[in-house]
């Protein structure tokens, strides 16, 4: 079952995004992550592969390196990237696009469905497209939880660094963000002072027993982790 928690304008460009609430009875079976509740953002108007394809997609991705259409564009201009983009496969959220799309906006359901329980935020787009009114009442009743964010220059989310792991992808940029108060996530191979490794990386430990990327809410050091897709 899905949950509609927002329809409306991003906060990026304007066009009319959902976020969705999905796996609330069951789990997810990601294997990384453990049976987490899912939470992510889609545009209502715009098929999810047609999204990657067109770059619409920069309504719940901001300019985020990883965006498809971006990161091929970056590495035709020389700019150096990450080795792979996004690895969300946007054909599995077509049925959940599709049932958003049908569903009502219920925001008083969805803090009632996430309360007390271990969350994975940004599952899909940036919670930064989601206006703060709304995003962080969903934050403040979880009992844990992870989330990242690639906007994390932007003044206006700046106040996600309580609750967020600012994505950065070089040391250079984990330097930027710790200077705005970030904690921070990258893939690497290897680790520097004030950075550990993922503890799934090196221990198998999934992200519903972790913690560790949950922002200024754990004073943990910075993480790595290999890269993936």
């Amino acid at each position: 079952m899905t949950v509609k928690a927002y329809e409306g304008p991003s906060t990026v460009d304007g066009q009319t995004i959902m976020l969705g609430i999905g796996c609330e009875d069951k789990g997810s079976k990601n294997t990384k992550t453990g049976p987490m509740v899912q939470v992510g953002t889609m545009l209502r108007d715009v098929h999810p592969v047609e999204a990657v394809r067109n770059g619409a997609d920069k309504a719940i991705c901001g300019d985020c390196p990883l965006r498809p259409t971006l990161h091929a564009e970056m590495k035709a201009e020389g700019t150096e990237v990450a080795e792979f983009p996004c690895y969300v496969k946007k054909y599995r959220k077509v049925a959940q696009w599709k049932a958003l799309k049908a569903a009502s906006v219920d925001h008083k359901r969805a803090l009632d469905v996430l309360e007390g329980r271990s969350v994975r935020f940004g599952e899909y787009g940036n919670l930064s497209s989601i206006p703060r009114e709304i995003a962080e009442p969903l934050l403040k009743v979880v009992k844990n939880h992870t989330l990242y964010e690639h906007d994390w220059r932007n003044p206006e989310n700046q106040w996600l660094k309580l609750y967020a792991m600012a994505s950065v992808h070089s040391p250079e940029e984990r330097e930027e963000a710790n200077s705005l108060g970030w904690r921070t996530f990258r893939t690497g191979n290897s680790v520097e002072d004030g950075e550990v490794w993922c503890p799934n990386h090196t221990h198998q430990i999934q992200c519903i027993d972790c913690n560790l990327c949950a922002g200024n809410t754990c004073g943990a050091k910075d993480i790595v982790n290999p890269a993936h897709r």
